[in-house]
């Protein structure tokens, strides 16, 4: 028998792994497979398509094509079956790119590591490890164990069904009494810490407790661990990171509390002795200190056990009117704060970060610093101070280490955001220069994908534009009425240049004063983020819902005595449910009296805006403004939507190249709000919106530390409005405190408007 010379044999023989000779003399080989997608990978590699002649001759499908006259017969390439040349009929070659392919865009072509299988096998076990398990007594055993604390069960008298849980470390001690298996009582004690942590003790017990009670509606087959379980780890990473007599960790969070409790009261108290501030409710100031100042240092509060200090609240300008909507916003409204614990110092992380400290002594017990003669600065400053530092002795599981000596504890302060913010990748950095300890970012993400996710498969590329359009309802009240209309607004977010980002969870630093030095920073995204989401965000979470009143005519009396008089009338109506001319019942908000612009320029925060306060007369207007300015998206012809002039001169002219998403339908009478986000030096928004009959408003504004807002530009107030009806001379600034107030673009839309124009 003769050998076969090479390249004779067909495809099925090269990849079946037998000689020619098996071939032969064997069983047939099996035909290839293909797919539709086997064609766009011949067309795609270098080497084209590796089938034989008589594989195509062979092929049914091919057969059927030539038959047809198809552009596929000139190919060589097969199909195993008629459905997949039926599939495969009408896609063209040329047509076929990554992004027409959908999901392919984001696929990894590659082997698979072991790097990759370790990657897979971690988020496997972190979507595991989510499940804490269920409220019982070997569940709790089983999460002491695995926080490495000691457990043991105290039996009670023969015959009763209590048994309670003890669990200790070096400085913790928790007691967990039950009754057939249902969690009854539980005690929490710090036996080895001194009375500034104690004090601290029932109420972090309490927390404690409700996390493991049964509440109404609960089973006990279906109760979780998991709210316990993360603020037990608190304090268990605590207990495992102190050493017995030399340093505990309680007493440091405490120390720091301590601190910051008097720099807060301080504060609160230099707001209450400041005369423009005067006749302000005591609510009012304690949000004032919270959101400009120092923030509210809280320990064991808003379900969290530990340390918390509060720096921003959402609405912090428009306190509740009354004790009941108070108790709602404390459980309802976002609050934005950072958690204080200690964690392993990370040698490569925290390169400028300083080990923990014990002391009650960061800052002066007079707090303010002593006025030095011939200094300019004449506001009062803080007077920080600097602990020594606490010395540990060697730690004896490391070999070499006793012959050191007494050390720095290997310990830092850590911070924890609650919830995560997103910021900026300048700002990160500015934090890493200020001493914070975070990693060095990486720019695989914008600032705008962040906020709004692409949907999963979606493509995404951070360096190209990107579109977000979102049509909302706003509500409003005609003057002099007392139904509650709504009006729709259609808004879109450009964003041209990348903003790249990052979600700030985790840091560690060295004193107090890093934190404090970084809450304007955080407040002005923190304020940026809350303007985003209410404007292109589905309105999910509560409102404010104050008991229904009613409404008598004369509370909508157009006389007006002073700004001040008119405004807290204003200010003080509460709405009550009249269907809109669409039959939509909006719901009745609270209305503040504690805003502190006056009456002619200053709308409510409900998503309300009630017309007419400072006397204008105009109140209807067109769906859609002419281009009176050349730097608006907004269009002269409501069934054009195509029709788009950038915001910005350097903006892209083609806007097929924009990323967009839609997060609602559009809607053909909404009004048009464009909204350009850049971020520079700090965040911009340019927005461009209908005004008068005939022109379009465009407003710059800037947001500052503290989420502040200064206006830029603007070509809203001129001469023809600059006065109100009541005689009262508008400012610019207060377009910026408007939006501070309502922290809604389309409200703040609305109110311009309507009482400007």
């Amino acid at each position: 028998m003769t050998t076969p010379t090479p390249m004779k044999h067909t495809l099925s023989q090269q990849g079946s792994g037998r000689t020619p000779s098996q071939t032969q003399h064997g069983a047939a080989a099996t035909p290839p497979v293909s797919t539709p997608f086997s064609m766009a990978h011949a067309a795609l590699s270098p080497h084209g398509s590796r089938l034989s002649p008589q594989a195509v001759k062979k092929s049914p499908a091919i057969s059927a094509a030539a038959l047809l006259n198809h552009p596929t017969s000139t190919s060589a390439v097969s199909f195993d079956s008629p459905s997949a040349a039926a599939a495969f009929s009408n896609l063209q070659l040329s047509d076929l790119d990554f992004k027409s392919l959908g999901g392919l865009a984001g696929l990894q072509v590659g082997r698979n590591t072991e790097d990759e299988k370790a990657k897979r096998l971690d988020e496997v076990i972190s979507i595991l490890s989510q499940n804490r398990g269920y409220v019982s007594e070997a569940g709790l055993e089983r999460l002491a164990q695995k926080l490495e604390l000691d457990c043991m069960w105290d039996e009670h008298m023969a015959g009763e069904s209590k048994r309670t849980l003890i669990i200790a470390g070096s400085a913790l001690e928790l007691l967990i009494g039950f009754t057939d298996n249902i969690v009854q009582s539980l005690t929490l004690a710090f036996p080895e810490s001194s009375e500034s942590v104690n004090k601290h003790a029932e109420d972090a017990g309490k927390i404690l407790l409700e996390n493991l009670k049964l509440q109404p509606g609960q089973s006990p087959l279906t109760k979780q661990l998991d709210k316990f379980s993360v603020n037990f780890e608190r304090l268990a990473i605590l207990d495992k990171l102190s050493i017995a007599s030399v340093l505990n960790l309680y007493e440091a969070i405490a120390g720091v509390f301590d601190s910051l409790s008097r720099l807060h009261q301080w504060e609160l108290q230099k707001v209450r002795e400041d005369a423009s501030l005067a006749g302000r409710t005591d609510e009012y100031l304690r949000n004032i200190v919270l959101c400009n100042r120092s923030g509210t240092p809280a320990m064991n509060a808003r379900g969290k056990v530990g340390m918390r200090i509060d720096y921003w609240k959402n609405k912090h300008l428009q306190p509740p009117a009354n004790p009941q909507m108070a108790a709602h916003v404390e459980k309802q409204e976002k609050i934005w704060g950072i958690l204080v614990g200690c964690a392993p110092i990370n040698r490569n992380l925290d390169v400028n970060v300083h080990p923990v400290r014990v002391s009650n002594h960061w800052i002066s017990e007079n707090v303010e610093l002593p006025h030095i003669p011939g200094d300019l600065q004449t506001s009062p400053m803080v007077h920080w101070l600097e602990p020594e530092d606490t010395i540990v002795p060697p730690d004896p599981e490391k070999a070499g280490d006793s012959l050191l000596g007494p050390r720095l504890p290997s310990v830092t302060f850590s911070a924890t955001f609650d919830p995560p913010i997103h910021i900026s990748f300048g700002l990160w950095e500015q934090l890493r220069s200020m001493g914070i300890g975070i990693p060095a970012m990486d720019v695989s993400k914008s600032f705008d994908n962040l906020v709004f996710p692409i949907a999963p498969g979606g493509y995404y590329d951070p360096t190209e534009p990107r579109e977000i359009h979102h049509t909302k309802g706003i509500t409003y009240q005609l003057p002099g009425s007392p139904a509650w209309l709504s009006r729709k607004h259609a808004n879109s977010l450009y964003i041209y240049k990348p903003v790249y980002g990052k979600t700030l969870t985790e840091a560690s630093f060295s004193h107090p004063q890093h934190l404090i030095a970084m809450l304007p920073y955080l407040r002005q995204y923190a304020f940026l983020s809350t303007l985003l989401e209410n404007s292109f965000k589905e309105d999910t979470g509560p409102k404010r819902t104050p008991p229904q009143t009613t409404i008598h005519p004369d509370s909508f009396s157009t006389k007006t005595s002073t700004n001040r008089d008119e405004f807290n009338r204003f200010m003080s109506l509460s709405p009550t449910l009249v269907k809109s001319p669409s039959d939509e019942a909006p719901t009745p908000m609270d209305i503040s009296t504690s805003i502190s612009i006056d009456a002619s320029s200053q709308p409510n925060h409900s998503g309300t805006v009630p017309m007419s306060i400072d006397g204008a007369s105009q109140h209807i207007f067109p769906s859609q403004a002419a281009h009176s300015q050349p730097t608006s998206h907004l269009s002269n012809n409501n069934n054009n939507q195509n029709q788009q002039v950038p915001l910005t001169s350097g903006g892209p002219n083609n806007h097929s190249a924009l990323t967009h998403t839609f997060t609602s339908g559009p809607d053909p009478e909404a009004i048009k709000i464009d909204i350009n986000l850049t971020m520079v030096h700090a965040p911009r928004l340019q927005i461009a919106f209908p005004f008068r009959a005939s022109e379009t408003a465009i407003v710059v504004l800037e947001i500052r530390e503290n989420g502040q807002v200064h206006v830029e530009s603007q070509n809203v107030l001129d001469e023809r409005n600059s006065v109100a009806p009541n005689g009262r001379e508008r400012r610019v600034e207060d377009l910026g405190k408007m939006l501070e107030t309502v922290e809604d673009i389309g409200k703040w839309v609305e109110f311009v408007r309507t009482r400007w124009a």
